[in-house]
């Protein structure tokens, strides 16, 4: 802009100069003072509007790379990105005592630094009780840290620490949120993966006016790995190994389209831990019956038609469980969690389910089982656990969002 300026002042000072010497063709008339002077201020004139012209383009140029950086700001900053489901439904067991359940999870993720995703994520629970066997109604709420953690990638591992869900195979050994772990996944070509985890299998209660226990409930040491290969979108294989103090677990797991809308899933899981230890009331920890001193083992088989995704879609499941009793020590892990307990669980399942929407579905869950205790595991007082009936009806309403 200078140069324009210096070059516009100095073609003005030529033309001047040229019409004081050859002006109209008359070497003779030069020009008087007053038109110099004339000249002169119009020369003033128009290096102060080159001037003022100069200083709203740099202003001009400041306000356009201020926007551009706040723009720049903004596209770089964490976004939150929203993300829950609810459940609500009701429940009618064997013990002929209803159950009105309503849950709630909300889970929120952002990237800090275009490096590192972050999530947090909260769990509300209620459950109220109908009278049992005369006794009175009761009602159960719950605040749990759903999930805390930070996660990064490198390349094709992915790493996570902190408090998160864990799932293997189809999750009769283990399917489960507020887990604190470390865990890793590599993704070692398009159709293997490997996922590992180290850490504790706490679940983080924020709120709990269930249980006043104090020193609070025993921790376990919970580590696995687990090698996955998908043979297509819909058929996969896999196997895992891990443990969760004192218990050690091996499994393997599958699932298959067999014709049509028809497929096949299945897992069987073995505990190898021998020795089960005797119930410490005081921290939760080990078994009410015991002795048995044997591998303990436990598979399940669904054969399901279908698919309840979209609206106006359904599915059918028919699944078939046959668990033993001192599988697990603790049943809150495992994705029968409403089923399953120390006592083992034998018997059928029928699960059906309806999308009423894209983001809804209604389900009606029913279960005809029975525990499956075995006569040489006894208490400490020397009694066995006898058979008894288990069965449930749950029909239940859950949204995703």
């Amino acid at each position: 802009m200078k140069n324009n300026k210096k070059a516009v002042i100095g073609g003005l000072t030529a033309s001047i100069l040229l019409q004081a010497c050859f002006g109209g063709g008359h070497s003779e008339a030069a020009a008087s003072e007053p038109d110099v002077a004339a000249l002169q201020a119009e020369i003033n004139d128009l290096t102060a509007r080159l001037t003022d012209l100069e200083n709203s383009l740099a202003a001009a140029k400041e306000k356009q790379e201020a926007a551009k950086s706040e723009k720049k700001a903004k596209k770089e900053a964490p976004t939150l990105k929203w993300s829950g489901s609810t459940k609500s439904g009701y429940m009618y067991d064997e013990k002929k005592t209803g159950k009105v359940k309503a849950e709630a999870k909300i889970l929120a993720t952002t990237v800090v630094d275009k490096t590192y995703d972050v999530g947090l994520g909260l769990k509300f629970k209620s459950t109220s009780s109908e009278p049992n066997n005369g006794k009175y109604s009761s009602e159960k709420n719950k605040i749990k840290l759903e999930q805390a953690y930070v996660g990064r990638s490198f390349g094709p591992v992915y790493v996570k620490a902190g408090v998160q869900s864990v799932s293997l195979g189809e999750g009769l050994w283990l399917s489960k949120s507020s887990v604190n772990q470390f865990t890793a996944s590599y993704q070692m070509t398009p159709h293997d993966t490997l996922y590992t985890g180290y850490g504790r299998d706490s679940q983080d209660y924020l709120v709990n006016d269930t249980s006043d226990k104090n020193p609070p409930v025993r921790t376990r040491l919970l580590k696995f790995a687990q090698y996955q290969h998908d043979f297509s979108k819909d058929a996969y294989a896999g196997l895992y190994v891990g443990a969760q103090q004192p218990e050690r677990y091996f499994g393997i797991y599958g699932s298959t389209p067999i014709v049509g809308e028809f497929g096949i899933t299945a897992e069987y899981v073995r505990n190898t831990n021998k020795d089960k230890p005797k119930m410490d009331k005081k921290i939760e920890y080990g078994y009410d019956y015991f002795g048995a001193h044997k591998d303990t083992q436990g598979y399940v088989i669904s054969l399901n038609y279908g698919k309840a995704k979209k609206k106006g879609t359904w599915d059918i499941i028919g699944q078939y469980l046959n668990v033993d009793q001192n599988l697990f020590m603790d049943d809150g892990y495992t994705d029968w969690d409403d089923y399953i307990t120390a006592d083992g669980f034998k018997g059928f399942g029928l699960i059906l389910d309806y999308a009423t929407s894209d983001h809804t579905k209604l389900s009606l869950l029913r279960y005809w089982a029975h525990t499956n205790p075995d006569g040489t595991n006894v208490d400490e007082d020397g009694h066995s656990l006898e058979k008894s009936p288990h069965y449930s009806t749950y029909l239940k309403f859950t949204t995703k969002f």
